[in-house]
């Protein structure tokens, strides 16, 4: 199923603001406000997230998947509204935002594009998986898109691994509203933990010598909560005129396994 068209976010929706608001939420919005309309949208115009490539097949994976996609999208909306909720105890109760539009409408927006095929993804590694997406690619109208698009030049992995992660998920979320303690803050902040899934970088993967300092290979690990933070890093380094992939680190060292942090790698 092809990704929902959305009109335009209109200049009004960020001139009538309060003053407290998400502020994180609000520079998405403003990201996803800069897709102008070309004569023909592109596909997957006006919507954030990710392409997810199934490669676990298997009767116990057919089971899991969608349960897993469904806690998945959940987790996501979670999280869109989690900064809402600064620290904990009387500050938190002082600060925190009950305007929700900017949130709300970040959740309205997001769309993961799934796509299973049984014959031609089963078993595929990253390096397989990416020419997969890149044929993808050339079947869908990418035409009008600007060159910054993250759906376009990055995507999703859930593998058998990946998938058992995101099925611990529990379909029972901590309500969003000011933790009490300092404790209760650490629980919330581990929500969905230990789920994850690959993230691929297509741009990382084909410029292989400007790996100057580890040997990232253009994959890595992201939890669900990192969904939002990395499509924003994408979108605004895509701009740039140099390539900039995702922060990550070996963990454990010498594994060859990378997960995602906050730092930026410029190539």
């Amino acid at each position: 199923m092809p990704p929902p068209q959305f009109e335009p976010i209109p200049d009004a929706f960020f001139r009538e603001l309060p003053a407290k608001h998400d502020q994180e939420a609000v520079t998405a919005l403003r990201a996803l406000k800069t897709y102008k309309l070309p004569p023909q949208q592109f596909y997957g115009h006006g919507v954030w997230g990710y392409t997810v490539l199934r490669t676990v097949y298997t009767p116990e994976s057919d089971v899991l998947f969608p349960i897993a996609i469904e806690r998945l999208k959940r987790l996501v909306h979670y999280w869109c509204h989690y900064n809402r909720f600064p620290a904990f105890g009387a500050y938190c109760e002082r600060e925190k935002i009950d305007y929700t539009k900017p949130n709300d409408e970040l959740v309205r927006r997001f769309f993961l594009d799934v796509i299973e095929d049984r014959e031609g993804l089963a078993h595929l590694d990253h390096k397989g998986s990416a020419d997969y997406f890149r044929r993808w690619l050339t079947g869908i109208d990418t035409s009008g898109a600007p060159h910054c698009e993250p759906r376009f030049s990055s995507y999703l992995v859930i593998d058998a691994e990946s998938l058992a992660s995101l099925a611990k998920i529990p379909d029972e979320l901590p309500p969003l509203q000011c933790p009490a303690t300092k404790k209760d803050k650490a629980d919330t902040l581990g929500t969905g933990y230990p789920a994850w899934l690959w993230l691929v970088e297509l741009k990382c993967m084909a410029r292989p010598a400007c790996h100057h300092t580890d040997a990232y290979p253009g994959w890595l690990r992201i939890g669900p909560s990192s969904i939002l933070s990395t499509w924003k890093d994408h979108y605004a380094w895509n701009t740039s005129s140099r390539w900039v992939c995702l922060g990550h680190q070996e963990n454990p060292e010498g594994s060859g396994i990378y997960c995602y942090n906050a730092d930026r790698v410029r190539l």
